[in-house]
Parts: structure tokens; sequence; C-alpha cells
């Protein structure tokens, strides 16, 4: 008989599925495996580096926050320094210089 038109039994396929591509099939699904896990590690990290982006984000904003609160407290010291109050002026002066040196150094 041909080999290409050999009629085969059921159990004459499953052993040779077992000697040959029983291999192929074992480095298949551990290729798929390994690819699988790795997709899975990308898929984190790329949450990891979605959620650092926002904490940048949010410290940007509390830094420019800190920026605004030392431009209302100079306001305030302004205030305080033409009312005569030259005491409660510089502490608000000290406490200004205070807010924009957290603020630049976020």
């Amino acid at each position: 008989m041909g080999s290409c038109h050999q009629i085969r039994m059921p159990g004459e396929w499953s052993s040779r599925i077992e000697t040959t591509g029983g291999i192929t099939l074992k480095k298949i699904i551990a290729t798929a495996a390994a690819a699988t896990f790795a997709l899975g590690l990308v898929a984190c990290n790329g949450t990891n580096e979605e959620a650092g982006e926002q904490a940048d984000d949010v410290t940007e904003a509390q830094g420019e926050v800190l920026d605004a609160q030392s431009g209302v407290t100079e306001a305030q010291a302004d205030l305080a320094e033409e009312k005569g109050d030259e005491a409660t002026a510089e502490q608000l002066e000290d406490k200004a210089d205070m807010q924009e040196d957290a603020a630049d150094e976020m």
C-alpha cells in the first residue's frame, strides 16, 4: 500500500502521535504557556507604568497647589505689612517661602 492512501486503525494513530507528534505538541503547549506568562507580565508592567504616571500627575498637581498657596500667603503677608503688622507679615513671608520650596521639590 502507498503511504498516502494507507488505512490505519484508530489505535495506530494514537501510538504514532504519542511517539512523534506528542513531543511536538508538548513543545507547542510549553511555548504557548510561556507566551501567555510573558504577555501577563507585559500587561502587569503596563498597569504599573500607568499607575506610576498617575502618581507623577498627582505629585505635580500637589506641587501646583502648594505654589498657589504660596502666592496666597504672600498676598496675606503684603496685606499684613500694609496694615503695619510687621511681625505677622514676616511670619507669613517665611511660610510662603517654605510653601514655595516644598512646591519646587515636588
